[in-house]
């Protein structure tokens, strides 16, 4: 085999690795691992729980700070638009946050300045927006971030 034949046969299976599996690009973080989504599309909640489940995974909950800001800093990595939907959400019960998945009481919430707001009685869902978090329409186009279960 050709020096630049083995040279594409490795730059194919990078791609693969960075790429993930089933629309997903996967990473790595404090020993976790995590699923961010290729896709924008609009879909519910419920939806975007069941694509991780599909993977062997569920909508991230952010636990501490330490995982708050490793997924700020794995998210800017990706450049890509968002908004990064977590499994975050008080549907149902206004102000009052839980892991969407396993029904968890939220266990940490760095909001963005005058945020939550739930603007128009509609926000609902929790994204990550810069380094901190904001409440947004569920149904909003948007990227999601699994973890592995």
């Amino acid at each position: 085999m050709s020096l630049l034949a083995i040279l594409l046969l490795l730059g194919v299976l990078m791609i693969a690795s960075v790429q993930g599996y089933q629309g997903y690009s996967e990473t790595v973080l404090n020993g976790k691992k995590y699923f961010i989504s290729n896709s924008r599309r609009s879909v519910s909640l419920a939806k975007r729980n069941a694509r991780c489940k599909s993977i062997g995974a569920y909508l991230v909950k952010i636990d501490d700070p330490v995982e708050h800001k490793l997924l700020v800093g794995a998210v800017y990595r990706y450049k890509r638009w968002g908004p990064f939907f977590t499994g975050i959400t008080d549907e149902g019960s206004e102000g009052r946050y839980y892991n969407f998945n396993d029904k968890s009481p939220a266990k940490y919430l760095k909001w963005k300045y005058f945020q939550p707001d739930n603007w128009w009685g509609k926000e609902h869902c929790v994204e990550i927006w810069g380094s901190r978090l904001n409440d947004l329409n569920c149904g909003r186009r948007g990227r999601h971030i699994c973890e592995a279960a």
